[in-house]
């Protein structure tokens, strides 16, 4: 089939939906169709590629942040994305379109299919399911809740990446079926390796440095981890956005900023290494879809650390692989990270675990549900 990918975010750029759409557009290619996907130029990025099989096309659209996209540079892609894909439609067969989010890619999808009759799928990752994201779209959930009832109840499938948002969607919608399709990781690439043990306990953050992702939580649990740390420690940030000046203010003020480590980013085709050469993962997110960074670190033999928020306890169980933390417990992050940081045997035991819970997400498994959809209700 042919098949016209739209996600305003693809690697380089972008957060989890974007490696969704990486892994999409790989299987798929293998597994006999022709992709096509439509994304956000960025920079000096190529305009157009071709990458695992797939034509990425990269067309103008406002995006001054690889990692963040603002409510206004969402909109000037989905109208971007629109025109493009009218002229793309008029040209090529498309026979199916998969939209990742509901805004602005499974609008988009929502128009073609009242122009030229092509069915489509979205996935849905997260805050496009209202009310999953009260910390950022707690004020338009109620003026965009119709657009994106009227989005999913005309396409053909409905996918999230989680129980929880399926519990969000059914609550907006009972009568609409929503697909629990959960994110998958590369489980041949991201493996735990035989390395030295490192001078400090290195505990990894992967993400953005946006408040939603909640990395100030661990910055406030600092000092009373180095109270209960027997043995050294540092944390390891890989990531960029507008919040490190907030975050390195707050380290400052609490005087753990010698802890913490910022790297930036490091290119999604090194990551492996990030996960490889850490100890403990920890992501205290305020709410997720179903964190790939959490897929990746199990993928790698880590422990994980993890706000209990949906997605976050579907793969993370408690006192087996990790440990799951409630809200804005500091005292149980703190207690913990120290616990960790101080049983070498209990990290290496929790690691094991992680690891086998994260065999049953390969991304191979994953994908073959979305083809048998594709194939299902495609032209």
């Amino acid at each position: 089939m042919n098949l016209l990918f739209i996600n305003n975010e693809f690697p380089p750029i972008g957060g989890g939906g974007s490696t969704v759409t990486k892994y999409a557009i790989s299987y798929l290619v293998r597994a006999g169709h022709t992709v096509t996907l439509i994304t956000s130029r960025y920079k000096d990025l190529p305009h157009r590629e071709t990458i695992d099989g797939a034509t990425v096309i990269r067309i103008p659209a406002l995006r001054k942040y690889k990692d963040y996209s603002s409510a206004v540079e969402l909109v000037s892609f989905g109208v971007s994305a629109l025109a493009y894909s009218l002229y793309f439609i008029m040209k090529y067969r498309v026979d199916f379109v998969f939209a990742f989010f509901a805004v602005p890619a499974g609008w988009v999808a929502w128009i073609l299919s009242y122009v030229r009759g092509i069915p489509y799928g979205v996935y849905f990752g997260g805050s496009d399911i209202p009310n999953a994201n009260p910390s950022r779209f707690t004020a338009i959930y109620p003026i965009i809740t119709p657009l994106l009832k009227a989005i999913w109840k005309r396409a053909s499938f409905r996918s999230v990446c989680s129980e929880d948002l399926q519990a969000l969607a059914k609550k907006a919608d009972a009568d609409s079926e929503f697909l629990y399709i959960p994110n998958g990781v590369e489980t041949g690439r991201f493996v735990p390796i035989d390395r030295p043990a490192n001078p400090k306990v290195k505990i990894l953050f992967i993400g953005r440095l946006i408040p939603r992702k909640g990395f100030d939580r661990v910055v406030h649990a600092l000092p009373k981890v180095r109270e209960l740390a027997q043995v050294p420690f540092e944390v390891e940030v890989v990531g960029t956005g507008k919040y490190r000046q907030e975050l390195d203010e707050l380290g400052e003020q609490l005087g753990v900023s010698d802890l913490i480590r910022y790297v930036g980013m490091v290119p999604y085709d090194q990551l492996e290494k990030s996960y490889q050469y850490a100890d403990v993962f920890v992501l205290m997110s305020l709410s997720e879809g179903m964190p790939s960074v959490i897929l990746e670190a199990m993928g790698c033999g880590l422990p994980v650390i993890a706000s209990n928020v949906g997605g976050n306890n579907e793969i993370v169980h408690e006192g087996k692989n990790g440990y799951l933390i409630a809200g804005n417990n500091i005292d149980d992050l703190a207690e913990k990270l120290s616990t960790l940081i101080n049983d070498k045997s209990l990290r290496l035991g929790m690691g094991k675990k992680s690891r086998a819970y994260a065999m049953e997400y390969d991304w191979k498994n994953i994908m073959n549900k979305y083809n048998t959809l594709i194939m299902q209700y495609g032209k």
